[in-house]
């Protein structure tokens, strides 16, 4: 790339925004959130491996087709969806006030 084509920034990538998405008694707050999410996390993977064991004790489904399965457009565009649904609600609740939480 050659000096004319190169962009220039005017603060370096790292320094944020003028946002702030916590303030600094919400560190709790956010402490509590991680902590939630990772026991929901834990559930969930807890019950698909039970799944699959249940399923392949049954014939049903050898995990590794689980792991080579490639979703087809549809499928993908749906999950897509639904994971943005899920980042786009968790956004949601750490910008908000403190006030519109309770």
């Amino acid at each position: 790339m050659n000096a004319m084509n190169q962009k220039t920034f005017e603060r370096p990538i790292s320094e944020p925004v003028n946002r702030r998405m916590l303030t600094v008694d919400q560190i709790d707050d956010l402490g509590e959130a991680i902590l939630s999410l990772t026991r929901e996390i834990w559930v969930l993977t807890d019950r698909v491996h039970v799944l699959e064991a249940v399923l392949e004790s049954h014939g049903v489904l050898a995990n590794a087709e689980v792991d080579a399965f490639q979703p087809g457009p549809e499928l993908q565009a749906q999950l897509n969806a639904k994971r943005d649904a899920i980042v786009q609600n968790l956004m949601r609740a750490l910008r908000a006030a403190p006030e519109a939480r309770s």
